[in-house]
């Protein structure tokens, strides 16, 4: 960040210490103790920005993009937004333990009729955003909510991952254009060995 700003890092580390001995004496710092460490290079006014932005980051709540209260309010919700796709697509929401929606986020996009699909990304993403579970779904542009064999063999390879991973799947979703097919509604989930 130093020589971002075009500052003398060692030096400044030195000078910056001396101002501010502790992270609380530069939190709680006046405007008159900055402007002093500030000595009329505005560039030191940008690592007291920097620093405050990282504060204020580390400080920020969490952000939810919704919450799943069942099968059938989610099914709904994907019906309007996924049966009018030309193309497959494959959707993940990933939730933490509580049901919350901590992203939704298409992961693969195919033709008419097929959407090639690997959980490898499925769990990369899940791992980094920290989920407690997650939900797949996706579209059959035909219109058909009834899985298809690919369909059934790509849940099984989820659920199994998610059991190695501790990240379970929660439900899997086929959209058409009028209706869905819920794995947990209709009792497939959790899967029987």
């Amino acid at each position: 960040m130093l020589r971002q700003l075009g500052l003398p890092a060692i030096a400044e580390v030195d000078r910056f210490f001396a101002f501010f001995t502790s992270g609380d004496q530069l939190r709680y710092a006046s405007q008159q103790q900055r402007r002093a460490y500030v000595a009329g290079d505005s560039r030191r006014w940008g690592l007291l920005t920097a620093i405050e932005l990282g504060r204020w980051v580390q400080l920020a709540p969490r952000q939810f993009v919704g919450q799943v209260l069942s099968s059938s309010q989610l099914g709904q919700c994907l019906i309007d937004e996924l049966r009018y796709l030309g193309q497959e697509r494959v959707d993940v929401l990933l939730l933490d333990n509580q049901h919350r929606i901590l992203l939704r986020q298409p992961v693969f996009q195919g033709t008419l009729n097929q959407c090639p699909v690997h959980p490898r990304e499925i769990f990369q993403l899940a791992v980094l955003h920290e989920a407690a579970g997650l939900i797949i779904a996706h579209n059959h542009p035909s219109g058909s909510v009834t899985p298809s064999t690919e369909d059934l063999a790509f849940v099984r390879r989820v659920v199994q991952c998610g059991e190695l991973m501790g990240i379970p799947l929660l439900d899997a979703f086929v959209v058409g254009a009028t209706t869905y097919f819920s794995w947990r509604e209709q009792g497939v989930l959790p899967l029987q060995q």
